[in-house]
């Protein structure tokens, strides 16, 4: 897949049944192999963010199923069931409920080889219009130039996680640039580091404000950029249009940004990734975030003053 051969390299990514998610092979139904007028059991196989990526394939599996039972993780169900209300055979539910009677069952990640989508379908899929809800910014800090989302830890089941995480310290690297405020948007136990680091005075902990995907969104509106590890929370930004810098391992890579971010698979106008060289120094690359960081600063600095000079004269002409 990282040689952009999407179609065949998810036809090899079914074996990942047989070989390490057994557990699936159980299921009281056959699996699904894109027959038509089929009551489906869809599945939540991967992380959240894999199945918000791979939601961009409902429209087209809804088209071939009579009927989908979408089971999916809670924090998603809010968002999910509002941005596909336009299909109204999918049913959407959250994981740990009971199997529906259902003719078949797939998962998110399986639609593009269950529906054998060419390498072109699969690319031009678009991203799933999440609803965004108006909030209150009563929690920014005033005078500040650019608010900026973060997050530095990805799901703990992820084989690569230990390679994508990274220390919540890197970050406070950013402050050598004045001007700007950061909000941690990070989820699960590993939000316990602002306390453990004593960062909580420097980072605003935004988690009871951020329960699900939709309240994520509806605060990713008043920020100016996210900067997180390639975890879930980019996948989000990502798809509503948010830029984000991700800080990116040597070794962890994923096959929708590719290796050098040349090739991504579908966030080729959201995704900036800063990469890790050999000697996997996190401390460099939060070097390099921190000049791109000043010069989109001074970017937003100088936007504001043009703006500000433009009101001054209207105001000056007005008189």
């Amino acid at each position: 897949m990282f040689n952009e051969e999407y179609a065949e390299g998810f036809k090899f990514l079914e074996s990942r049944f047989e070989h390490r998610l057994k557990n699936y092979l159980t299921y009281p139904y056959p699996k699904w192999e894109g027959e038509k007028d089929c009551t489906v059991f869809l599945v939540a196989d991967q992380g959240m963010g894999d199945t918000l990526s791979f939601s961009r394939f409902l429209d087209h599996a809804s088209k071939r199923a009579r009927y989908i039972h979408a089971m999916v993780q809670p924090a998603l169900l809010w968002a999910f069931t509002e941005a596909f209300v336009h299909l109204p055979n999918i049913n959407f539910t959250p994981t740990s409920t009971s199997y529906p009677q259902a003719d078949a069952w797939t998962t998110f990640v399986s639609l593009p080889y269950a529906l054998k989508l060419t390498d072109q379908e699969i690319k031009d899929a678009p991203h799933p219009r999440l609803p965004v809800y108006g909030v209150v910014d009563t929690w920014k800090m005033p005078d500040v130039k650019c608010h900026i989302g973060i997050a530095w830890a990805g799901s703990a089941l992820n084989d690569l996680d230990k390679w994508r995480s990274f220390p919540l310290t890197n970050f406070l690297d950013l402050y050598k640039v004045p001007g700007i405020q950061l909000y941690s948007l990070q989820m699960d136990e590993r939000k316990r580091d602002l306390g453990d680091f004593c960062c909580e005075s420097l980072v605003r902990d935004m988690s009871g404000w951020v329960p699900d995907v939709v309240d994520t969104v509806a605060v990713m509106q008043h920020l100016d950029l996210i900067i997180t590890c390639e975890s879930a929370l980019a996948h989000i930004a990502g798809s509503i249009g948010k830029e984000v810098w991700i800080p990116y391992s040597f070794h962890a890579h994923d096959y929708r940004l590719g290796h050098d971010g040349k090739s991504m698979l579908w966030y080729k106008n959201t995704h900036r990734l800063f990469i890790q060289d050999r000697d996997m120094r996190w401390d460099k690359v939060f070097q390099r975030i921190v000049l791109a960081l000043r010069e989109k600063v001074n970017g937003l600095a100088k936007q504001t003053g043009e703006v500000g000079a433009r009101d001054g004269s209207r105001k000056v002409a007005r008189g």
